[in-house]
C-alpha cells in the first residue's frame, strides 16, 4: 500500500447518533479506528469542509440530500413491491429515474475528495446508496468495498434497481442474524456476509436508585413511539396491558409523558426522553413490554436483557431474536398473545429464568467492545493488534 496506516473512507448519507442506524454507522467506522486512518464523508453540511470529528476526518460535502428524497424513494419502493420483488429487468425507465432522483448528484463531489484521500478500502453504509457507489467507481472501480446495509425487516430484494450496491460489495457487515440471513436468502454468498453486532453494554449507575414514579415495585414497563391520545395500536396495545394488570404498577413511555397506573390511579411525568432514563426503567421493571423496538436491531431490548429483565416484543420484529435465539423473552401476533406472555412471565417463575438467559446471551452478543471490533476489522481485512477479550462494551448515548 506504501503507508504504514491504511486508509478507510466510510460513505454516509447522513453522519449523526440519534437512529439506531447513525449510531451504528458511527460505531464501525470507530471500530475501523482502531487499524486505520478513517475519513467519513458525507454529502450534509451548508458548504463543503473537512475537520476533526473524534477518531475521524470528517468531510462535509455541502451538497446535502432533501429531506423528502430518501423518503420518496422508499415508499415508492414499497408500494411497487406489494405484490413481490421487482426486478431491474422489469422496471421502466421513468420509474427508474424517479428512485434516483436527488439521490446520485448529492454524491458527485466525493469522487474528487476519494482522489485526494486514495484509501485502502471504503465502506459505503446503505443498501440503497447508489449515489455513494457511483462516487467510489468513478474514482476507481478497484477500490475494495466493504457494504454496511442497514436494512430493515423486508427491504432487501424488493426492487432489484439497488442490487449493484450488494453486487459491488466484496464484504457485508449486518447487525444481526435476522438481517444476514434476509441478505443471504437474497443474495447468497454466505461467506461475504458477516454478523458483527453492536458495542454495548449496562449502565451500572441506574442500578443506584430506581425511578421515583414506579419505584421497586415490580412493575411493568411499556414502551411506545406514540402519544398518549394517539389511536394508533400501541396506544391501544398499551392500554390493554394496564387495564389487564392493574393489580400491579404499569408504568408507560409515550412520546408527550410517562404516565404510571395502580388500582385506578394515574400520575404523570415528562417524557423520557435521556437514554439513562430508560435504561433505569427497565433495570428495575418485572417486564419490559416494547411496543415500537428499534427496527434495525432493537437497541433498547439489548439493554433491556442487560440488566436482566425479559421482554415482550412483536412476532416478526428484529427484537423477536432476542426473544426467540437469546430465549430473554416472548413475542406476540395479537392482543391475547400479549396478554398471555405478559400474565406468563409475571405470573410465574419464567420471567426469572428468561431474564437471567437473556442477560447472558445479550453480555455473549454484545457486551464487548474487543469483539466488535474484532469482528469488524476481521470482516474488512484489517489488524487491530488487539488480542484477548478483556474489555467491557462501553456505554454511548
Amino acid at each position: 500500500m506504501g503507508r504504514d496506516t491504511p486508509v478507510v473512507a466510510v460513505l454516509t448519507a447522513h453522519w449523526k447518533g440519534g437512529t439506531e442506524e447513525g449510531w451504528i454507522t458511527r460505531q464501525v467506522a470507530g471500530a475501523l479506528a482502531c487499524a486505520a486512518d478513517v475519513h467519513v464523508l458525507t454529502p450534509d453540511g451548508r458548504r463543503p469542509s473537512t475537520r476533526t470529528d473524534g477518531v475521524f476526518t470528517l468531510h462535509r460535502l455541502g451538497t446535502p440530500l432533501a429531506p423528502t428524497t430518501e423518503l420518496r424513494r422508499d415508499l415508492l419502493v414499497e408500494a411497487l413491491g406489494v405484490a413481490g420483488p421487482v426486478e431491474e429487468s422489469a422496471l421502466p425507465d421513468s420509474i427508474a429515474t424517479v428512485l434516483d432522483d436527488g439521490l446520485l448528484e448529492p454524491w458527485a463531489a466525493a469522487t474528487d475528495v476519494l482522489a485526494g484521500l486514495a484509501p485502502d478500502l471504503v465502506v459505503v453504509a446503505g443498501h440503497r446508496n447508489l449515489g455513494a457507489v457511483a462516487a467510489l467507481d468513478a474514482h476507481d472501480p478497484a477500490v475494495p468495498m466493504v457494504l454496511l446495509p442497514l436494512a430493515l425487516p423486508g427491504t432487501v430484494g424488493v426492487s432489484g434497481h439497488f442490487d449493484p450496491v450488494m453486487a459491488r460489495a466484496g464484504q457485508v457487515l449486518t447487525v444481526t442474524e435476522a438481517e444476514r440471513a434476509e441478505i443471504v436468502g437474497r443474495f447468497g454468498r454466505a461467506d461475504a456476509v458477516h454478523r458483527i453486532g453492536a458495542p454495548l453494554a449496562a449502565n451500572a449507575s441506574v442500578l443506584s436508585e430506581p425511578n421515583t414514579w414506579v419505584g421497586d415495585t415490580g412493575y411493568v414497563f411499556v414502551n411506545t413511539g406514540v402519544a398518549s391520545d394517539d389511536a394508533h395500536v400501541e396506544g391501544e396495545l398499551a392500554s390493554l396491558v394496564r387495564m389487564r394488570f392493574d393489580h400491579r404498577p404499569v408504568g408507560v413511555s409515550f412520546t408527550d409523558g410517562f404516565f404510571v397506573w395502580h388500582e385506578g390511579r394515574e400520575q404523570r411525568g415528562w417524557a423520557i426522553e435521556r437514554s439513562s432514563d430508560r435504561a433505569r426503567l427497565m433495570a428495575w421493571a418485572r417486564v419490559t413490554v416494547d411496543l415500537h423496538p428499534g427496527a434495525l436491531f432493537a437497541r433498547s431490548c439489548v439493554e433491556s436483557l442487560l440488566y436482566g429483565t425479559a421482554i415482550v416484543v412483536p412476532d416478526g420484529s428484529r427484537a423477536g431474536e432476542y426473544a426467540r435465539l437469546g430465549q430473554g423473552g416472548l413475542w406476540f401476533a395479537d392482543p391475547a398473545e400479549l396478554t398471555w406472555c405478559v400474565e406468563s412471565l409475571l405470573e410465574t417463575g419464567a420471567g426469572d429464568v428468561l431474564g437471567r438467559q437473556g442477560q447472558a446471551y445479550a453480555e455473549a452478543e454484545f457486551g464487548s467492545t474487543d469483539r466488535f471490533i474484532e469482528r469488524v476489522t476481521s470482516a474488512c481485512g484489517l489488524d487491530t493488534g488487539i488480542t484477548g477479550d478483556t474489555r467491557p462494551a462501553v456505554h454511548t448515548a
